[in-house]
């Protein structure tokens, strides 16, 4: 059974992935031909963003099969893609540590810019504001999203 399940999944995957893709290019190319109007952008980006949720469901299918596999009993699930595919919660750890590596680096980014305007804003009082208002907000960005890891990281560790 567990055979049968994971070479129908396989499958379906594949044709999930494919169609994602192909209206991935016509969500761009609505979109590129929209020509400023508001509809056909807003079209183009539901378009799109079906499409995505579409991906990462048929890129997850094999985390899914396992995790299913697991609440079902079977004694892991040893077929397939699905033996090798990550658990959620592994996965959610991933995409969380890619995100707060982005996070960390504007954040430094961000901090150094706004240090430079404050540095360099010679008597001038809106260039100190603007300063001090973008440090103030990489600051709070870095923040939460150091609180949102500690969040995840805590949720997480009852599933796992």
């Amino acid at each position: 059974m567990e055979a049968v399940l994971t070479s129908i999944l396989m499958t379906l995957r594949g044709i999930i992935v494919i169609l994602a893709l192909v209206f991935l290019i016509i969500g761009a190319v609505l979109y590129i031909l929209s020509a400023g109007n508001e509809e056909r952008m807003k079209t183009a980006k539901n378009c799109i963003l079906a499409a995505m949720i579409g991906l990462a469901i048929g890129i997850a299918a094999p985390s899914f099969l396992k995790e299913i596999g697991n609440v079902l009993g079977w004694n892991g699930v040893a077929v397939g893609p699905a033996a090798n595919a990550l658990t959620l919660s592994q996965i959610a750890r991933n995409v969380l540590n890619f995100l707060l590596s982005i996070v960390g680096i504007l954040g430094i980014i961000m901090l150094v810019i706004g240090g430079i305007m404050y540095l360099t804003a010679a008597g001038s009082e809106d260039r100190v504001e603007t300063g001090k208002k973008i440090v103030i907000y990489a600051i709070i960005g870095i923040l939460v999203a150091l609180a949102s890891l500690v969040i995840v990281s805590q949720i997480a560790a009852f599933f796992v």
